[in-house]
């Protein structure tokens, strides 16, 4: 029975019932006659109350949740922590039928509302949109019934602690518990039993199973068993002798049995010579979960290769790093195989990069390979032969050494945030997985088809990778999402409070908005509004976590000494900016602010060289450089220690162990200059580097970004900068060769061509980057652009000839490319793409 409730002054034989639809969403419009009422007759479920109608609006269909029936109690990944309750933050679970009463409401219809058209209406603490029915006018009355209200547990555990591996103390982090270490050397003695690939060489993300936090359910005595879900998989637990009903049980499932599907095999492909690079096509619509096709290969030894040395080789576009049998000689042939992808649509649209590098062809420099023996991606430095370089392990050199970080997962004291150790290795010995796995072991998304991804254009690869961040990795909205009410004067506080008390399941899950006190349906621009402002407000200098950075005021860089500023929490800001940045990035949001260029690599794992301390610190890499040319350089009077500068404190930093009492020598220059790199690319923030990662990691999968350059990165994080051509020409300086003709120089009107009719937004943007260091334009224009002291430093053009360098060349400190005056425009077009394409990726152009 539909009830009509009479309303004073109103004619109750008119009104219109509304019920809405808990299935779809939407309101079912019907006509009824109003009866006398038996005494008897049950009441209605609720009685109807006067709702307040909105302005005209008409928000997005996934404003309220479609209930969806679960019995199955999955076990809690956390612990019950004693805090305050936290308003700001509530689950929305899936809702069980049945459970509830329905409301019924009387509305009005906004005048200004036609026949078919929806509104707004705030029907209690929920908004929901009514479509006006056909007979009815403005003012008229309608009567709605709104469907129970989803289950919403709100948020009591608070934030979760974070936990030092180091074993120090401070910043917001505590020490580690001996029972959780314990947990850690048993997870990391059964990673090693797991694992036992034929090279030594150790991944870079180690991550160790996944545990849990059960509760043992009422009746269960020691002995006993009981079922739990975990990763859509049941097992079965035995209660522990010393564990009650209602106590938590940490447990950790059994690592997952190796895929035993039959192979399949095409047939063999020489590879006496590399196949050109094969067009990409989109993602395979074959489920994850079906048996990938291998490949087999045949390839000749190489000569010079000697047995278990690895040699480089292109296969399938990619490159792929092959260890040399022992038994086998140079000249002989082997084999081994590769994932390829299932892809059968022949209806997808072939795409194929703008602009790609041949490492046959620029052979010099750093190069990710695929490790045949374990399907790991690793780095390998080719020399000029197209060879790998041997000399890689030996004295560190300013040009070839390179290093990568490595970050090894930890189970933290709270299983919500786990902790990680931080170091960094030489770059080919560094590795990160092929393929992204769940904690269960279930492969979401294959080798086969990031290889794919890395072949294809900057938008395709973020539309590839929005894609699989929306449709295999995200929660289900009907499996449970996230409401966040925070106060706009305290949006920093309460945004915290909230992100900091999640777990890592729950940060992918849909996230919905709402300022309170304001009026508002988060269909997105909330959440926009809600990643820039909390961006910017810790991205902000005066609050002491971030530093201009010295070469480029438009990037930041953190802050060495941001535990004065923020003694007690400051490690806890810089976990909150990882996991932001990462559901950014997840969601398909910009962040509002640029960091330095390693910091970019240190997300990606690229390697990290000498030259990327020249961005850091211009003036302290010269001097470092300068050293090289010193005959003795004893006579300087130097010793293996740096004098940080803290808030107007100078503090001396060993930058080894003893190193006050070791002098810099021509014998060990070569490690002081390696122990100056590795202090300033990260041991002089590694606390607030690592949870800045481990932030970033809890959202983002890692094998997800190796598709991705440094500059990429920040143009997916950052977005594409809006570059006005006209305002550059106007604010470019001309030194050298053109300082006289200026922009009528031909050279100069050919490079300006190029980049006005040529270059795409992205290309300009890596243009921008290569020159100035970010892709960042300030708002005024680049009139105001800044250089390495602060001061404007407008974009400069310096004209120089071949023999000074064939191709350009950027000074990022001031802004200024170095542009050889080239006799025809095809050669500045190829020349100037080639050195915007190498300086991602690593290679020398000398």
């Amino acid at each position: 029975r539909t009830w009509s409730l009479p309303c004073n002054n109103q004619n109750v034989d008119h009104a219109t019932p509304i019920t809405l639809s808990p299935k779809n969403n939407k309101l079912n419009h019907h006509h009824t006659v109003n009866t006398n009422t038996n005494p008897w007759d049950p009441p209605p479920p609720q009685p109807a109350i006067k709702a307040t109608a909105a302005p005209p609006y008409i928000p997005p269909r996934e404003i309220e949740p479609e209930p969806v029936p679960n019995n199955v109690d999955r076990p809690r990944r956390f612990h019950r922590v004693e805090s305050s309750f936290l308003p700001m933050l509530r689950r929305t679970m899936p809702r069980i039928d049945g459970a509830g009463p329905t409301q019924v409401f009387r509305v009005q219809i906004p005048h200004e509302v036609r026949p078919g058209q929806e509104f707004q209406v705030i029907a209690g603490t929920r908004t929901v949109r009514v479509r006006c029915p056909m007979e009815s006018r403005g003012g008229q009355y309608l009567q709605i019934t709104v469907p129970p209200d989803p289950i919403a547990r709100p948020n009591t555990q608070g934030m979760a602690v974070l936990t030092s591996a180091t074993g120090e103390e401070g910043g917001g982090a505590v020490r580690m518990t001996a029972e959780v270490m314990a947990v850690n050397e048993q997870q990391q003695q059964q990673q090693q039993n797991r694992s036992s690939p034929p090279s030594s060489n150790s991944s870079s993300t180690t991550h160790p199973p996944t545990t849990y936090m059960v509760t043992v359910p009422p009746g269960i005595r020691p002995g006993m068993q009981f079922a739990v879900d975990i990763e859509g998989q049941r097992m079965m637990v035995t209660c522990p002798a010393n564990v009650q009903a209602g106590m938590n049980l940490r447990i950790l499932p059994p690592a997952p049995a190796p895929p035993s599907a039959p192979l399949l095999q095409s047939h063999g492909v020489s590879l006496d010579r590399p196949p050109d690079l094969q067009s990409s096509s989109h993602t395979s619509s074959l489920p994850p979960s079906s048996p990938p096709m291998m490949q087999m290969f045949e390839v000749v030894v190489p000569p010079g290769v000697r047995p278990n040395q690895p040699f480089s080789l292109l296969a399938n576009g990619q490159r792929v790093l092959v260890t040399c049998p022992p038994h086998v000689r140079p000249g002989q042939k082997i084999r081994f195989q590769l994932p390829i992808s299932n892809n059968n649509n022949n209806d997808s649209e072939q795409n194929s990069p703008s602009v790609q590098l041949s490492y046959d062809s620029i052979k010099d420099g750093w190069a990710r390979t695929i490790r045949v023996t374990d399907m790991k991606f690793q780095w390998v430095r080719m020399n000029e032969n197209g060879e790998i370089d041997p000399a890689t392990h030996s004295r560190f050199d300013i040009k070839h050494s390179a290093y990568t970080r490595r970050l090894v997962f930890l189970e933290g004291n709270d299983p919500r945030m786990r902790t990680g150790l931080l170091e960094l290795v030489n770059a080919d010995e560094s590795s990160v997985d092929s393929s992204v796995k769940k904690s269960s072991g279930v492969e979401v998304v294959r080798y086969s088809e990031i290889a794919e991804a890395h072949q294809r254009s900057y938008e395709e690869k973020a539309a590839w990778f929005q894609e699989i961040c929306c449709k295999r990795l995200r929660v289900d909205w009907s499996d449970g999402h996230i409401r966040i009410n925070i106060r706009r004067d305290h949006l920093l506080h309460d945004s915290i409070e909230a992100v900091m008390s999640l777990g890592r399941e729950d940060l992918r899950k849909i996230w919905r908005f709402e300022f309170l006190g304001e009026m508002g349906i988060d269909a997105g621009g909330l959440a926009r509004e809600f990643y820039e402002l909390v961006t910017q407000s810790i991205f902000d200098a005066d609050t002491g976590l971030w530093l201009s950075n010295s070469t480029n005021q438009m990037a930041m860089r953190i802050n060495p000494a941001s535990e004065i500023s923020c003694p007690e929490d400051h490690l806890i800001y810089f976990r909150f900016l990882g996991r932001v940045m990462g559901k950014a990035l997840f969601d398909g949001h910009l962040v509002k602010g640029h960091m330095v260029r390693h910091l970019y690599k240190h997300i990606l794992g690229w390697p990290i060289t000498f030259e990327d301390l020249e961005l850091a610190d211009e003036e302290y890499y010269n001097s470092l450089k300068s050293l090289l040319q010193v005959e003795n350089v004893e006579d300087m009077c130097l010793d293996f220690t740096f004098t940080e500068d803290a808030m107007g404190m100078n503090k001396v930093v060993e930058l080894k162990e003893g190193g006050a009492g070791i002098n810099v020598t021509n014998e060990n220059l070569p490690e002081f200059l390696e122990c100056n790199l590795k202090y300033h690319m990260m041991d002089r923030v590694k606390p607030q580097l690592t949870e800045l990662l481990l932030g970033f990691y809890d959202v983002i999968p890692e094998p997800l970004l190796t598709i991705f350059d440094f500059q990429e990165l920040e143009l997916l994080m950052c977005g594409m900068p809006t570059i006005d051509i006209d305002d550059w020409m106007k604010n470019t300086t001309y030194q050298g060769y053109f300082e006289q003709l200026g922009e009528k120089s031909k050279t100069c009107m050919w490079f300006w061509e190029i980049v006005r009719e040529e270059f795409d937004q992205e290309t300009r943007a890596r243009l921008l980057q290569f020159v100035t260091g970010t892709s960042g334009v300030p708002s005024r224009g680049f009139s105001v652009l800044q250089g390495n002291d602060g001061n404007i430093r407008q974009f400069c053009i310096n004209g120089v000839t071949k023999e000074y360098s064939l191709y350009p060349k950027s000074h990022t400190c001031f802004n200024r490319i170095d542009l050889p005056v080239y006799s025809s425009k095809d050669e500045l077009r190829d020349k100037l793409k080639i050195a915007i394409a190498t300086s991602a990726t690593g290679f020398d152009i000398e």
